[in-house]
């Protein structure tokens, strides 16, 4: 390994791993274990579907616990102490969902871009690159890159997917906030979803084009259908928010659907449905999270719901009722 390379991964606070044998005394993981999850990490993987709000089905690729667990490594060693760019705003330590509506909050028109099989599109040379530019040989870049792809590209299930997503779209994201932040608009990035916001909507019905230009020139694809500008005529969603002048929450529908979802608790017929308090627990805990005064509305809701049907399942919310309140 050339010394400049040494320097910068020391620069970068990064592990120094110049050989297979350097990577399994730090990683204490055998050799052989090491040159197996690498050279046959495709049958290291468990596949399935899941269904998307689209109906359409979208490919979970999940390591067995061996490669995920080196995956995690790589993760926490090396990719974690790697910065993203300042547009980025999912998946990032620190972060959050809110985070990335908080810039939009103001504006009077939001423009969102979608890109199309985000993860799958991530190649193996993307990953590869990665790695070799801040400062590991070819053999211990390859090592990496075989480590952390599935079938040539990233895999959605695994730890290290979303890190080298945001690290690998850096370029596309200081592109864009160069050629939007010009013109007065805002730009952040939530994972595949691009968000633009301003003041005056035919700005950003003509940065349209460029924008897609950007995407097509960094090997993305925009998702067509998933391209939207909401005005003042139109619900304006970031990430699944909705914002409102200068607030952002879940609205009124998605608050309806979730009271809906907590009184089925109390209904005889559903006193044996456990997925459906994992689902309610998971919605409150996001709730909680991005909404404070809605999520008030419903620890109200459930504590009365609670008085009137004190042996129903609605009682299995009542740890999570009070952390919401607090």
């Amino acid at each position: 390994m050339d010394k400049s390379d040494n320097i910068r991964l020391s620069l970068l606070g990064l592990p120094i791993i110049q050989t297979i044998d350097d990577f399994s005394i730090i990683t204490h993981i055998s050799k052989y274990t090491i040159f197996q999850l690498s050279k046959n990490s495709q049958y290291h993987y468990r596949t399935y579907e899941i269904l998307k709000s689209n109906g359409k089905a979208r490919l979970i690729s999940q390591p067995n616990k061996k490669l995920k667990g080196l995956q995690a490594w790589i993760l926490f060693n090396i990719l974690n102490k790697l910065k993203v760019s300042s547009s980025c705003k999912g998946f990032e330590r620190g972060t959050s969902i809110s985070d990335n509506v908080e810039p939009h909050k103001f504006a009077s028109t939001i423009m969102t871009i979608d890109l199309l099989d985000f993860f799958p599109s991530v190649k193996g040379n993307m990953v590869y690159n990665v790695f070799k530019s801040i400062g590991y040989n070819k053999e211990i870049a390859t090592l990496m890159t075989n480590i952390c792809t599935y079938k040539g590209a990233l895999p959605q299930g695994g730890p290290c997917s979303p890190k080298l997503a945001n690290l690998i779209l850096w370029k596309l994201d200081i592109r864009i906030q160069g050629y939007v932040g010009k013109r007065g608009l805002t730009y952040t990035r939530y994972a595949d979803d691009l968000t633009f916001s301003g003041f005056n909507p035919n700005k950003l019905i003509q940065i349209l084009p460029i924008i897609k230009q950007i995407i097509k020139s960094e090997k993305f694809e925009v998702n067509e259908d998933k391209t939207r500008i909401a005005g003042s005529a139109r619900a304006k969603k970031v990430t699944g928010l909705i914002v409102s002048n200068d607030t952002f929450g879940i609205g009124v529908q998605k608050l309806k659907v979730i009271r809906a979802k907590i009184h089925h608790l109390t209904l005889p017929n559903e006193q044996g449905n456990f997925d459906l308090i994992d689902e309610v627990q998971g919605w409150l805990s996001y709730i909680n999270s991005v909404d404070k005064k809605r999520s008030q509305i419903l620890s109200e809701y459930i504590l009365e719901l609670s008085k009137k049907h004190p042996l129903t399942l609605i009682k299995q919310l009542n740890i999570l009722k009070t952390k919401s309140v607090n």
